[in-house]
């Protein structure tokens, strides 16, 4: 997944919070020295079935308050291997930014809709797994976007064309979706839409329906296309649990004002096998399957 930056919360952390959340009505700063927690690997695994270059980035935890790049995480060992027919892959380190890979020939792909596949991380003679499973997707039918001129909040609506698609949730079972925007080949990471079938909930039903607002809101609004600019929507299928584990990191990532909640670990699907090891990772696994629809913004 890329650009993608889980937040990570300690257990000292949320104490210094709640007391410095206590504390901030006082006049007098009172300074909480917190005690660093032991660095753990971080697992970035988002794969889809394109025949495309996939790529995992290993890197380390860090102190909450630390500033600097993030560790990276090299010579590790990653083996994918596809459940349904035993066909194992291995992520080679390409000795950049924490980077690993594996490169299809030709229209080749790690499988197809329902495989399931594990993933085996070894780092530093501990070894972490993951499942995770391909399900299908939807298709996108269209794109189209608008001029607006600036809002009331000039930070926050720039003007500029701001975009939307139109789909439909496929007929028939539970669909999760992850709803990814792109302007000019750049992730818009600050438009982070998921949903079930064609709502946002998992309660709310919608089997077979359209997508509606604001999850064909394709637009970040400090960042709208211009002329010439090209937008991206992709709907990623993923699992029930990964859909569990988003829905927790925005909710981290959002955190704060007046209804601000206890700050909380985001969840991972990466175990240790070995059950004494008092060692743990965190992150995600997830395979995808991908649709997407790509346009020019012209002048309307």
């Amino acid at each position: 997944m890329q650009n993608f930056k889980p937040m990570r919360f300690f257990q000292n952390f949320l104490r210094a919070a709640f007391t410095a959340t206590v504390l901030a009505a006082c006049e007098d700063v009172v300074q909480v020295d917190v005690t660093p927690a032991s660095a753990q690997l971080v697992v970035d695994a988002f794969l889809t079935n394109r025949d495309t270059t996939q790529t995992i980035r290993l890197t380390q935890t860090v102190p909450y308050f630390s500033e600097g790049k993030v560790p990276v995480v090299s010579n590790a060992e990653i083996l994918l291997k596809n459940q349904a027919t035993g066909r194992e892959f291995v992520f080679a380190d390409t000795k950049t930014d924490g980077i690993y890979a594996w490169k299809p020939l030709g229209s080749d792909s790690i499988g197809a809709i329902g495989h399931s596949f594990q993933l085996t991380v070894r780092h530093q003679n501990e070894t972490f797994m993951a499942q995770s499973r391909l399900s299908r997707t939807t298709e996108v039918d269209s794109v189209t976007y608008g001029f607006q001129k600036t809002g009331q909040d000039p930070e926050e609506q720039k003007e500029g064309y701001y975009s939307t698609f139109y789909g439909r949730d496929a007929v028939g079972g539970r669909d999760y979706y992850w709803i990814r925007s792109y302007k000019n080949n750049a992730y818009q990471s600050r438009v982070f839409n998921f949903a079930v079938d064609g709502f946002g909930g998992e309660t709310d039903g919608g089997d077979g329906f359209p997508f509606i607002p604001p999850l064909q809101n394709m637009t970040e609004g400090r960042n709208p296309a211009q002329v010439g600019d090209k937008v991206r929507v992709e709907i990623w299928s993923i699992t029930r649990e990964t859909f569990g584990f988003l829905e927790q990191a925005q909710r981290q990532i959002t955190n704060g004002g007046l209804f601000a909640v206890t700050p909380e670990n985001v969840r991972t699907n990466l175990k240790n096998t070995n059950p004494a090891s008092k060692t743990k990772a965190v992150g995600w696994f997830c395979t995808s399957v991908v649709s997407g629809l790509e346009v020019v913004v012209k002048e309307k």
